[in-house]
């Protein structure tokens, strides 16, 4: 199976935020940086065939915009927010479908990645997306891309 793990966008500093942490908005650059990225992978042949999110409003704006993008189903999954279960469950429901598209948070994207590729961790930067193939099992991926949105930015400036 394939998998494509995406962090949240940038958001609203924490420290700025005065609200709750689940209600953090993102920033605007954070947006737009996200929709380059997601057009990029687009563009480079990665989709998948179901956006799975976190239900934090972080999470959950970016994977509108890249449902947008994608053409693609969204819906949340309430394991998918910060500190919910560990990246064995979570790694465990992931043949529910064929190309999933998981949208999260750190640093349980990071673990979740790293348990499936046999590593401790891999963290992704916001906005970051991780594609990997293989059986989703302890270590049983491979990680195919990493895209970085410093990257993206950087390809479309030249």
């Amino acid at each position: 199976m394939r998998l494509i793990v995406i962090r949240h966008a940038e958001a609203v500093d924490r420290d700025a935020w005065t609200g709750n942490d689940e209600d953090r908005p993102l920033t605007k650059a954070g947006g737009q940086i996200a929709k380059s990225t997601f057009k990029a992978a687009r563009r480079l042949g990665h989709k998948g065939t179901e956006i799975w999110t976190s239900p934090w409003l972080r999470a959950r704006a970016t994977a509108e915009l890249l449902s947008a993008i994608w053409e693609l189903p969204l819906r949340e999954v309430p394991w998918l927010t910060s500190g919910a279960m560990s990246a064995k469950d979570r790694a465990e429901r992931l043949h529910a479908s064929p190309v999933p598209v998981l949208v999260g948070h750190e640093p349980d994207l990071g673990e979740l990645i790293g348990y499936l590729v046999g590593a401790k961790s891999l963290p992704l930067a916001k906005g970051g997306m991780a594609i990997l193939a293989g059986d989703p099992g302890p270590a049983g991926m491979n990680l195919r891309c990493l895209i970085s949105p410093k990257t993206v930015a950087s390809l479309s400036e030249r």
